[in-house]
């Protein structure tokens, strides 16, 4: 199996953060109460069966407050053939609410306390309702409390978030447990016997490290590799696989619009440059002048998934009735700015621009509107922002990309640190709350890095993770989409094209599960 990044935790939920695309890798080593299925439904995992509302499993008393209760499935074990208990899930609770550890979860703050009655019960107790709660997936996770404990209550945070437990020496309950892991290379998953679901049926799976997507495609054509996860492959990949492997039935190329490539706006006064950005005239001109069908013509051959809604329909949110409605009818709500660049020029010169004599958009104090930009490297974003800077350009919009490596995803604070517009993959409504700042007190773990403060969207998002009612969160939802396409603290260019690609010999992924497409692995079996 290639993967695109080596993770540098093997936890779903890890105590510093793990960085981008991990999740294939991870999920062969981990088990949770539940698992998203590649059509978005939460299935029971280390439990029997999920909480369900207004029954004795899902409790909301009369103070406000809510209980979860799950029964796990008899005869769990650890990796190590250790007893997996509902004490390791009240241990985990304990590690993950450590402040000095800075895990940042929305779902972990509104979790009161974990108990656990009798060994194969656990009960989440909550601070407030909570609609999702009866679908955690990989917000929450057990931990080996009889490996752990000890050095969680003696040795320092960084000494505990750095062991090699989180990575060489990694025990989880997934289907898969750590072999030889030659770091920078590759990584051996050996079939668990005591896999919950049942042993896999593969006995182990060499994962490779390769963060070359050419040399990704050249392994696989090879047949060096039997699968190529998502983002190890880029588009242009799929039409060379299915020139070679087509007639002969040799492969299959999966492709899924993945998560949304979204720019994101700096909003801290000490970092923006220029300090024009914070102006909403200048953001709604920066914005009118993206052509998305050059964009699509560019990365795709006319043929992706192009989007301005800060949402995909493949967001999973408990409790949302019918979200492909929610999202029609936030699309009515929305503001759109198509591409339209004299209208873009209109919006620059109301916020008191106007073209220089080197064509360059130019305030009456002589600041320049030139901008920063940084993008994932990779040769798909390398075009993508040499698209949106002809397009600026020519409405007097000056722009040059930097290219942030993997390695410096995984800084938080790095990260944040922009300048003016940063655009990367991923994000959903909680990018934009302000809850989700990074900062130096959650170690600069939270997924709004241009840091926008808005008090209604706040109220809005508040609301939308307490309320029980369907309804009234599907006009939470079209509300918060709404007022991010009229203030614009980010704004959305595509829904990207996920490729992973498998030879016919070997049955089973299934990249439909945008959250992991490894989901399940444990059901994969190869012919010889």
């Amino acid at each position: 199996m290639v993967v695109r990044y080596e993770p540098p935790s093997l936890a779903v939920l890890p105590i510093r953060t793990a960085g981008a695309g991990v999740s294939s890798t991870t999920r062969l080593f981990n088990a949770q109460l539940d698992i998203e299925d590649g059509e978005g439904a939460i299935r029971p995992y280390l439990a029997e069966a999920l909480p369900q509302l207004n029954t004795d499993t899902w409790r909301v008393l009369p103070d406000g407050r809510m209980e979860t209760s799950y029964h796990l499935h008899p005869n769990l074990t650890w990796h190590d053939g250790a007893p997996l208990t509902g004490d390791d899930f009240s241990f985990a609770w304990r590690v993950y609410r450590e402040p000095s550890l800075g895990v940042a979860s929305r779902v972990l703050d509104l979790i009161e306390d974990v108990s656990a009655p009798d060994p194969r019960t656990v009960v989440i107790h909550w601070k407030q309702p909570y609609p999702d709660a009866g679908g955690l997936r990989f917000d929450f996770q057990p931990l080996p409390q009889h490996i752990l404990a000890e050095p969680f209550s003696s040795a320092d945070p960084d000494a505990f978030s750095t062991s090699s437990f989180w990575t060489v020496d990694y025990v989880g309950a997934g289907p898969f447990r750590v072999g030889h892991w030659e770091q920078g290379a590759s990584l051996e998953a050996i079939a668990f016997d005591g896999h919950v679901l049942g042993r896999p049926r593969l006995d182990r799976i060499n994962i490779r490290f390769i963060p070359d997507e050419n040399t990704a495609l050249t392994t696989l054509l090879a047949g060096e590799a039997q699968y190529a996860t998502g983002r190890s492959l880029r588009f242009e990949h799929a039409s060379v696989l299915k020139r070679e492997w087509g007639a002969a039935g040799k492969g299959v190329v999966l492709l899924t619009p993945d998560t949304m490539r979204y720019t994101s706006v700096q909003f801290r006064p000490d970092l923006v440059n220029p300090a024009a950005l914070l102006d909403l005239r200048v953001r709604k001109g920066i914005v009118s002048a993206i052509d998305r069908q050059a964009l699509n013509d560019a990365l795709f051959d006319g043929g992706g998934s192009m989007s301005d809604m800060f949402l995909t329909k493949h967001a999973i949110y408990d409790h949302v009735p019918d979200m492909d409605r929610t999202l029609a009818e936030a699309d009515k709500a929305m503001t759109h700015y198509p591409f339209d660049p004299r209208r873009a020029e209109d919006y620059l010169a109301s916020a008191g621009f106007h073209k220089g004599q080197d064509g360059i958009q130019t305030s009456a104090n002589g600041e320049r509107l030139s901008m920063e930009v940084w993008a994932d490297a990779g040769p798909q974003y390398e075009k993508e922002q040499a698209v949106l800077a002809d397009t600026w350009q020519s409405v007097g919009i000056d722009s040059h990309a930097s290219f942030v490596p993997p390695a410096r995803l995984r800084d938080g604070q790095f990260r944040s640190s922009f300048p003016a517009l940063h655009t990367t993959s991923a994000g959903r409504l909680e990018s934009l709350a302000s809850s989700g700042i990074p900062t130096a007190q959650n170690h600069w773990a939270g997924s709004n890095r241009g840091s926008w403060s808005n008090p209604q969207y706040d109220q809005l998002w508040d609301a939308f993770n307490t309320t029980l009612d369907p309804q009234s969160r599907s006009q939470q939802v079209v509300q918060m989409l709404k007022l991010a396409s009229d203030e614009l603290p980010s704004w959305v260019l595509y829904y990207n094209l996920s490729v992973s690609a498998h030879v016919s010999a070997l049955k089973g992924p299934d990249n439909s599960g945008l959250n992991s497409d490894t989901w399940n692995v444990y059901e994969w079996e190869i012919s010889r």
